[in-house]
């Protein structure tokens, strides 16, 4: 626990030296204010008794007036106090929560590639992390570090009062209190470590079925096949799985604070029962009685304190989670105060230079890039049989390269490797020289179309311009280019409000666009990347739910407008890439054949069955198409 709350205190510090040291003032104010109440009251009952007895003239009657005007002014104080503590800890608690959005989108971002993305443990915990950042609990937490610091001092200044009786009392009523407060606790924090961590693929698993039951996407299917009971089964037993070992463990971390709190309630009836001994014996007044008695009730502040404490145990998890992922992920535990950027080698904006060739020299942005794997291996993590097995593989600047295999084969592992996304296990991979995967510059340079490119819910301008963040925003003469390469100048006169147009439907004056569209789209954004920097143009089966003939008039005019930039296709349809200038076959993670389609149909290899095995399907269904509805049904009935 204690270093769950250096952590807190660090990264408190961490936002803001400034407010965190002028809330820790006003904390420690309202401390002493509190014990002033308690000293003053009491003197002002002990003073007020003898007054009634002395008269109103009296020396006692005129020291009951300044301990009653002593604890108004105080009583006063507080409310002013604690209204400072409200407006500064908000403030606070924001740059708190940016300091630890920050840290946890470096979490995601930062580590170069994707692996640790990809990995389920590792996945689970950031996601798990980010619905407990988002939680009304977490910021919470933020804002009541400085009520349960008040508290802990304001009980320091109860002790003290209590030493003046009876010097061993606040020591046994501190202990009974700091045992109860150290149980609750345990049972706070090992009931939010188990949400982030023991549940967390689980709960996951859970809140999936549950956006599948309540979202849009799969209703109708739901109602089609029924599946809205299954669903809901399935739900209930996948969330009652995950959250089973929860309670188990609350249950048992929850006992020693039963046990504790019976412990204390005993300390406390033999501590009463002195006080009115003393009382009743004349060694102590009614006012040190009034005031021991409020001193005792105070000493409470050391134990548990509800939701307070809750929230404030659901903070110290998560960022101790989120330092200990960090830790993993190779960053400092600790986020830095002024945020992070992701690694870059050039001002942010700039064209991405191309990384010096081997040969020496600077190359211009835009220049067709060189790609070199040498005896790269490759294998996931978890998996020992290797998806690369020494490829070698050199293309030279601006040449159209095509790469054709059975799936599984290893194209789209070998992309991910050109883009940075994985290191190899073995070998290296080079983009003009330079490790894409290291560094910021050569990894600029890939621009690809994956098959499951995003379809981001913003402007045509945006989803254009995406590819150059850097650049201002009234650009459209230089979006119009790419946009009219790939073949979509047509959407752009279709649009109520042209590049301003919002490409979804849920939004005012937005609009879905077909999946072809889309692919036009992704097209521009990767030829607009050009102007970037980018020297290599990757297409990765991003048209695979086209027929073979829009695919393949697509690939046909990429390469014609790409000629003389270096240039990757990957497809599974053949008749697709063989226009490309090249053509490289893998099988078993190597390279089995390499040359242009008339070279390797002349071969009579891997490549040229596969292409006449397609070629025959696709002759079968022309046929079929040619010879009429009956005549398609005769063939599909044999």
């Amino acid at each position: 626990m204690l270093r769950r709350y250096v952590l807190h205190a660090r990264l408190l510090w961490r936002a803001s030296p400034l407010l965190t040291l002028a809330l820790t003032a006003v904390v420690l104010a309202q401390a002493l204010a509190s014990t002033a109440v308690l000293l003053l009251s009491g003197r002002f009952v002990g003073d007020l008794a003898r007054a009634v007895q002395d008269g109103a003239h009296s020396a006692a009657a005129t020291s009951a007036w300044q301990s009653f005007v002593g604890v108004a002014l105080v009583l006063v104080a507080e409310p002013v106090l604690a209204a400072l503590a409200t407006a500064l800890a908000p403030s606070l608690t924001a740059r708190y929560l940016v300091l630890v959005t920050d840290g946890l989108a470096e979490a995601c971002l930062a580590p170069a590639g994707i692996g640790h993305l990809e990995d389920a443990d590792t996945a689970s915990r950031l996601q798990a992390l980010t619905n407990a950042s988002r939680d009304w609990t977490f910021v919470g937490g933020c804002n009541a570090t400085w009520q349960m610091l008040g508290y802990r001092l304001s009980g320091i200044g109860a002790f003290v009062v209590l030493a003046t009786w009876r010097w061993w009392v606040p020591f046994v009523l501190l202990a009974g209190w700091l045992v109860l407060g150290k149980s609750f606790s345990a049972w706070i924090s090992s009931a939010w470590d188990d949400v982030l961590d023991v549940s967390g693929n689980e709960r996951r698993h859970a809140n999936y079925l549950r956006s599948v039951l309540l979202g849009h996407d799969a209703a109708k299917e739901i109602r089609l096949f029924g599946l809205a009971g299954w669903l809901t089964g399935r739900y209930h037993s996948t969330w009652l799985a995950a959250m089973k070992p929860v309670w188990r463990s609350r249950t048992r971390a929850l006992r020693p604070a039963v046990g504790a709190t019976v412990l204390l309630v005993g300390v406390y009836l033999i501590g009463y029962g002195l006080l009115a001994r003393d009382a009743w014996a004349g060694a102590v007044g009614i006012g040190t009685v009034a005031a021991m008695v409020q001193a005792a009730q105070q000493m409470e502040l050391f134990g548990p304190v509800g939701d307070i404490q809750t929230a404030l145990g659901a903070s110290t998890s998560t960022t101790t989670e989120l330092a200990a992922v960090r830790t993993e992920l190779g960053l400092p535990g600790i986020p830095s105060r002024r945020g992070w950027a992701a690694p870059a080698t050039a001002a942010p904006g700039a064209p991405a230079a191309p990384a010096a060739p081997t040969g020496g020299g600077a190359p211009s942005a835009g220049k067709p890039a060189e790609i070199v794997f040498a005896e790269v291996s490759f294998h996931y993590p978890g998996h020992d049989q290797p998806v690369l097995d020494d490829l070698e593989l050199h293309v030279p600047p601006g040449q159209s390269i095509a790469v054709v295999g059975v799936n599984g084969a290893g194209k789209s592992t070998l992309i991910k490797l050109l883009c940075g996304l994985y290191q190899p296990t073995g070998g290296r991979v080079c983009v003009d020289g330079a490790d894409p995967g290291a560094d910021e510059r050569a990894r600029r340079r890939v621009a690809v179309i994956f098959q499951d490119f995003v379809r981001y819910h913003l402007s045509l301008r945006d989803n254009v311009r995406l590819a150059r963040p850097g650049a201002p925003e009234a650009e459209s003469e230089q979006l119009a280019g790419p946009l009219r390469d790939a073949g979509a100048e047509v959407l752009l006169e279709r649009l109520d409000h042209g590049w301003d147009t919002v490409l979804s439907s849920g939004y005012t004056a937005g609009t879905d666009l077909s999946g072809g569209q889309w692919q036009r789209v992704a097209l521009s954004r990767a030829l607009a990347s050009l102007a970037d920097g980018a020297g290599v143009l990757v297409l990765d089966e991003p048209t695979a739910a086209l027929d073979v003939r829009a695919e393949a008039a697509l690939f046909d005019h990429f390469l014609e407008v790409t000629r003389g930039m270096t240039t990757v296709l990957v497809s599974h349809r053949l008749s697709s890439v063989r226009h490309a200038d090249r053509i490289v076959v893998i099988d078993g993670g190597r390279i089995v054949e390499d040359g242009s389609h008339e070279d390797l149909m002349a071969r009579g290899g891997a490549y040229a069955e596969m292409f006449e095995l397609q070629a025959a399907r696709f002759r079968v269904a022309e046929e079929q198409d040619a010879s009429g509805p009956s005549a398609s049904e005769e063939a599909a009935d044999a």
